[in-house]
């Protein structure tokens, strides 16, 4: 009995433990799945990154919950995961609020925000299959995507 009630002890422990690790680790993984690429970078271009600043570089990922800040004279170009296209002008304060693809079934949402600045999107995958989960915000306006291709141009107030 002494030998029995230490392997079931051993095996509740290990079954704890993974049932407790695995949720977490899940999770954080699905926080971190990039939802895009910087394809072209000119001038000074920034991303806020959960409040933390860096530069962006071609090449860098773009991940949900990302602000990107263009700076006088400065344009980025993203491709995100099915193909959606964003390019942002000089003065811009961009906001990717949501982003989610499933590549298998082609399906997903988008949702970004123009706090200023000037947006041309291009729309992807989702918007071919499902184009009413686009989405694009301004300060006066929420934008429900139906065209393939189009310019937003927020002005400073």
């Amino acid at each position: 009995m002494g030998s029995g009630n230490y392997t079931y002890r051993v095996f509740l422990l290990v079954a704890l433990c993974c049932g407790c690790a695995g949720a977490p680790v899940h999770a954080q993984v699905q926080d971190y799945v990039p939802a895009g690429i910087v394809k072209v970078v000119s001038g000074n271009v920034q991303v806020l990154r959960r409040e933390q600043p860096s530069l962006a570089h071609v090449g860098d990922r773009v991940f949900s919950g990302d602000r990107l800040l263009t700076a006088e004279g400065a344009a980025v170009g993203i491709t995100l995961r099915d193909d959606t296209l964003l390019s942002l002008g000089p003065k811009s304060n961009f906001l990717l609020e949501q982003y989610n693809f499933d590549a298998s079934s082609g399906e997903g949402n988008v949702a970004v925000r123009v706090v200023k600045g000037t947006l041309r999107y291009v729309t992807g995958l989702i918007g071919k299959h499902a184009p009413e989960r686009q989405q694009v915000a301004t300060p006066t306006a929420t934008i429900g995507i139906r065209g393939t291709d189009f310019i937003v141009d927020v002005a400073d107030e």
